[in-house]
């Protein structure tokens, strides 16, 4: 807490993934009063998602006197180190590769490391924002359930579909970038001796003609990082006009999707034309693991970034501010940095417009960098087929290669 505040800030934050789970951590460790506030009914699970650990996402634990990837009083490992970086061709033969070691890891083993460093009777299911309302000295919220809760400051980490956004950016658009992303993770014990090889201690990309995919191994289901008893994670970019998309978002319910089409709930026909393709234009390793991949799903690239971050009591963050394309693998890395940023300037600024004025400028700043480039990344690849095996553009990182 700032030595410049008389009492503790009632902190709100709307949206308990990754980037509102940090935050409220750090803030509540700053000594502020910090409740979250999710719309889930049931703690969140990402099924299938693997994560490119960045220092700012693991920053916390870190600090803690640990690592992600490192058993720290007997808690499980939630990331695991990669040496290279590779490009194969579509025999399989390497084409480029860089020691980078990466850190790669699951989504829901981190969300629930930062879940267990929250107090549990402070993080609220089954709460979503319905409305929003500021005077000068507090913010209240309005729940569906019609309740409400008052705070000195709230904090939007509710993602790309945002409530909060609409009254910090009402003008903000969501932009199709043109392209799909099919996902899948497979057990490593079921992978092929092909596959098992190619990928045992690399992030490997192919390069395709206006398309690419990419294969890393993340923990296993026991969270564990042991060779053998890991997951791997395939995301394979291909591109779909805006009425393909809308068709391919169509679940097999009926149901119109917007972002993503959950594991299970892809139409069979979609699913056997990717599985077709692989077959015919997939290196041996990567064609085997879509085809063994039995519930692929599909996330639809969406460019978005609101032209302002604060507005008056109320802080925009993650994906509610700005969506980077995930090329970079910068998207959980720039929450995190919000929330540390945030947590920083609450910490030494003069008063709170002072400390969101200062915090505003250097997250937006860093939204538009990071945004630029993953644009450039997929457009290279997606749009211009200009992509270049081993450009160095293409290794991960928030502020930078």
């Amino acid at each position: 807490m700032s030595a410049r505040q008389d009492r503790p800030l009632r902190i709100d934050i709307a949206g308990g993934s990754i980037g509102g789970l940090t935050a409220a951590v750090l803030l509540h460790e700053l000594g502020h009063d910090v409740h979250v506030f999710e719309r889930s009914s049931a703690a969140l699970k990402d099924r299938g998602a693997g994560i490119v650990v960045l220092p700012i996402t693991e920053r916390y634990v870190t600090q803690r006197g640990g690592a992600l990837g490192e058993a720290v009083d007997g808690a499980s490992d939630v990331a695991l180190t990669l040496t290279n970086y590779e490009y194969i061709d579509r025999f399989g033969n390497t084409a480029n590769s860089v020691a980078t070691y990466n850190r790669l890891g699951s989504w829901n083993t981190l969300y629930r490391a930062l879940l267990e460093a929250f107090p549990h009777d402070r993080y609220h299911l089954s709460h979503a924002v319905t409305m929003v309302a500021q005077t000068e000295d507090q913010v209240t919220l309005t729940f569906a359930d019609g309740k409400h809760h008052e705070c000195d400051l709230l904090v939007a980490a509710d993602g790309m579909s945002s409530t909060v956004r609409k009254i910090v950016s009402p003008h903000t658009t969501i932009d199709y970038a043109g392209y799909i992303a099919w996902r899948g993770t497979i057990q490593e014990g079921d992978l092929s001796p092909a596959a098992a090889r190619a990928f045992a201690d690399a992030v490997v990309y192919q390069v395709l003609d206006h398309s690419h995919i990419l294969a890393y191994a993340i923990p296993g289901d026991d969270n564990s990082t042991k060779p053998g008893r890991r997951a791997l994670n395939w995301v394979w970019y291909r591109n779909a006009t805006l009425a393909e998309y809308k068709d391919i978002m169509v679940d097999r319910d009926g149901l119109q999707r917007f972002a993503t089409m959950p594991p299970g709930f892809a139409q069979a026909r979609f699913v056997d034309e990717l599985r077709s393709e692989a077959s015919s234009v997939l290196a041996r390793a990567f064609a085997d693991t879509v085809l063994a991949c039995e519930e692929p799903f599909a996330q639809a690239i969406f460019d978005m970034s609101a032209d302002r971050f604060v507005h008056g009591r109320i802080v925009l963050m993650g994906d509610a501010a700005t969506v980077v394309r995930p090329h970079a693998a910068a998207g959980s890395a720039k929450a995190c940095a919000d929330a540390w940023a945030l947590r920083d300037h609450l910490e030494v600024g003069d008063s709170l417009n002072a400390a969101l004025g200062a915090w505003e400028a250097q997250q937006i700043e860093l939204a538009q960098t990071v945004a630029a480039r993953s644009r450039r990344m997929g457009d290279s690849a997606q749009k211009n087929a200009t992509m270049k095996v081993g450009d160095p553009e293409w290794r991960f990182g928030l502020f930078g290669p």
